[in-house]
C-alpha cells in the first residue's frame, strides 16, 4: 500500500492515536484498522489462528516518516509459516 494511501486510510483515527507505535489492517475484522502500542498485540491480531490457519493482514510501524510495512501476510498462512515465527 502507497504512504499516501495507508495515511489516508488511517486519517479518521487520528483522534485515537496516542502512544500506538504499529498498526493493523485486517480486511476481514472491523475496525479494518487498529492501533497497538506494542508490536506482540499487532502480531497476535494478524496471526489469530481461524480453522488451523491465520486471518492475515498488514502490520505497519509508525515512524518519523509516516507508516513503514512491516509484515504482509496472506489470510489462509499456516500458523506456522508467519514471516516473524523462528526458523529451524
Amino acid at each position: 500500500m502507497p504512504q499516501a494511501d495507508m495515511e489516508a486510510q488511517c486519517a479518521r483515527y487520528r483522534d485515537a492515536l496516542k502512544y500506538e507505535s504499529f498498526a493493523s489492517i485486517i480486511p476481514a475484522r472491523r475496525p479494518e484498522v487498529k492501533y497497538h502500542v506494542g508490536l506482540h498485540r499487532a502480531k497476535a491480531a494478524v496471526g489469530y489462528v481461524e480453522y488451523e490457519s491465520v486471518r492475515g493482514g498488514e502490520i505497519y510501524e509508525r515512524t518519523t516518516n509516516g507508516w513503514s510495512l512491516l509484515y504482509r501476510v496472506e489470510s489462509g498462512t499456516p500458523a506456522e509459516e508467519l514471516p516473524w515465527k523462528g526458523r529451524v
